[in-house]
């Protein structure tokens, strides 16, 4: 029988994650603590002014957010949305709207963030016309992945095509 994983998370310290002065985010991971390798779950504290991260879509990943104290914004897509301490905000695999959050309030804004891993997640940021390709841990420019699926399936249908 194996030890239960238990984790308080007083004891553990926050992270800090930076892209630049725009995005920028305090981590606690006690999944990634406790050796999760098919769950995340992370518990983000996010400044005022700060944004979580660059405006982005998952594939085949599916997210989860829960507000824990705070104010501030979802951006979702064009639009964008307030949001405040006990509001759920769910993004499934392959969701079409691109997302991330904005402190726009004068506290910490305190949220946790859940979901399934995938080594093969794509992930797509669509204002810098970026893909991450979680299985090449490649960043790659859109253009170079634009019309893949097209010459994929064409690929696919000529080798029908021969057994016929």
């Amino acid at each position: 029988m194996s030890e239960a994983k238990i984790f308080n998370l007083s004891n553990l310290s926050w992270d800090q994650w930076s892209r630049d002065e725009r995005i920028g985010v305090e981590i606690k991971d006690p999944a990634r603590k406790l050796g999760s390798q098919l769950c995340g779950f992370r518990v983000e504290r996010l400044q005022p002014g700060k944004q979580s991260s660059p405006l982005h879509r998952h594939h085949l990943q599916e997210e989860m957010f829960l507000i824990l104290n705070g104010t501030g914004t979802l951006r979702h897509g064009t639009k964008e949305i307030p949001v405040k301490a006990g509001d759920f905000i769910l993004y499934l695999a392959g969701d079409l709207d691109p997302h991330m959050f904005i402190n726009t309030g004068n506290e910490p804004l305190e949220f946790i963030a859940t979901g399934n891993r995938s080594s093969y997640e794509v992930c797509e940021y669509p204002e810098e016309g970026t893909v991450f390709v979680e299985a090449l841990k490649k960043t790659v420019p859109n253009e170079e992945v634009r019309g893949t699926r097209e010459a994929t399936e064409a690929w696919y249908k000529a080798g029908q095509e021969t057994k016929k």
